[in-house]
């Protein structure tokens, strides 16, 4: 019998990959930003690098997954990706340590964060049938979200004790996860391995190319769509609009609510309507969030900027894995989702750097909230435009039968 249930063991050891590798391995630095610059860590220069650190280790993430995966298999990098993203929190809270030391931990949590958005999603949707996968792909991608949501409340609280002490609180929350979910990735075998090193892309039909490129592209845009928000949202709330860092932690709590609820929000209407429609509709209105700040600074249209750029920035992160397993099909899907994660690794990498280099002297981050939003709006018309990809049956003894 086919794994029918959306909230099994599988799904939520997914779960927990995602919030080690993006919801906390990201946000909560974001958090802490403001914070380490107040407290004379970091001056803002140092500080805004040092978040794009972390964008650069994706990008190394993705290729090291080809040559890793000829060794190990998934399971094992997994697990490996976990302590080594757990362990950089901790190592940050040394504090006084030489500025190279907090450049490699952040680059090693982007590294090992692109190890586990790559490697977990594709193995824990294949486990299930195609009727509930958007609604798997969203349970998986809402721990980008949970760890958004503890970074906007977990660390303001810890930081009033100590920074130290929201280093080692988010350190000790990441570990506790990986033990909470080791058991699982135990199960994963060399053979899903083995098909992430020798699928190959020569068998791709014309249609199916088109789509793929313009998935890459659309993707691509959506790094840069989504930066101003998780890079800079608490520095600005807090330093331009001048509202106390408690405000601040708030409205990136509603950004942490929003990307806790949005994957599974994007799975139920991926499901239902469709995937390329809900795509589009997702990064429409995820650049409606993006430009609201730009209109109104009222702290009503910043919660509902930060909680639609929330719900739909794991969103459509879900919607694009499960868009590209339809396009490319299972044994593929892994090989073209770390291909898609690189690109998006690239460009926000390569734009996260600009960004941390332009934003001390702008005026004002307005001028990132325009350029992001109309990026997203391209994004948009690219999954317009692109071919629908024939659905590909369900491939027998591809779904994990279990018990959960």
């Amino acid at each position: 019998m086919q794994n029918q249930q959306v909230f099994n063991r599988y799904s939520l050891a997914g779960l927990g990959a995602t919030l080690i590798g993006n919801g906390i391995g990201r946000f909560a630095y974001i958090a802490l930003m403001p914070a380490l610059i107040q407290a004379g860590w970091f001056d803002e220069s140092q500080a805004s690098y040092l978040g794009a650190a972390t964008l650069i280790g994706y990008i190394f993430g993705a290729p090291a997954i080809g040559l890793l995966t000829k060794r190990f298999s998934i399971g094992v990098l997994i697990k490996a990706a976990m302590l080594v993203s757990s362990f950089t929190y901790l190592g940050c809270a040394i504090e006084n340590a030489p500025i190279a030391w907090y450049y490699m931990l952040r680059t090693l949590a982007g590294i090992a964060g692109a190890m586990l958005i790559i490697l977990a999603p594709p193995i824990v949707v294949r486990m299930h049938t195609p009727a509930i996968r958007a609604r798997i792909s969203g349970i998986i991608f809402s721990g980008i979200g949970l760890g958004a949501l503890l970074s906007g409340t977990l660390v303001p609280l810890l930081i009033y004790h100590s920074i130290v002490s929201a280093w080692l609180g988010m350190g000790v929350v990441a570990l506790i996860t990986t033990f909470l979910t080791w058991n699982a990735w135990s199960t994963q075998s060399e053979q899903q391995a083995a098909g992430v090193v020798n699928a190959s892309f020569a068998n791709l039909s014309n249609v199916q190319r088109i789509t793929v490129i313009l998935i890459l592209i659309a993707y691509s845009l959506d790094a840069i769509g989504y930066l101003p928000h998780t890079m800079f949202w608490v520095d600005y709330v807090v330093r331009e609009l001048e509202m106390p860092f408690f405000t601040g932690g708030l409205l990136w709590a509603s950004f942490g609510f929003g990307a806790m609820i949005g994957p599974l929000l994007a799975g139920v209407m991926g499901d239902k309507f469709g995937v390329r429609r809900s795509l589009v509709v997702s990064f429409m209105c995820k650049s409606a969030g993006v430009a609201l700040p730009v209109i109104s600074q009222h702290p009503t249209a910043l919660f509902v900027s930060a909680l639609l750029v929330g719900i739909f920035t794991p969103g459509t992160v879900s919607l694009v894995s499960i868009y590209t397993l339809e396009s490319v099909g299972y044994e593929l899907h892994t090989k073209a989702w770390g291909m898609m994660t690189m690109a998006f690794a690239l460009s926000q990498g390569i734009v996260g750097y600009l960004m941390a280099y332009l934003a001390p002297t702008l005026s004002s981050y307005n001028v990132l909230f325009s350029t992001s939003a109309g990026v997203l709006m391209i994004s948009a018309c690219l999954i317009a435009i692109s071919p629908t990809p024939i659905r590909e049956p369900f491939p027998e003894g591809d779904a994990l039968q279990t018990k959960d």
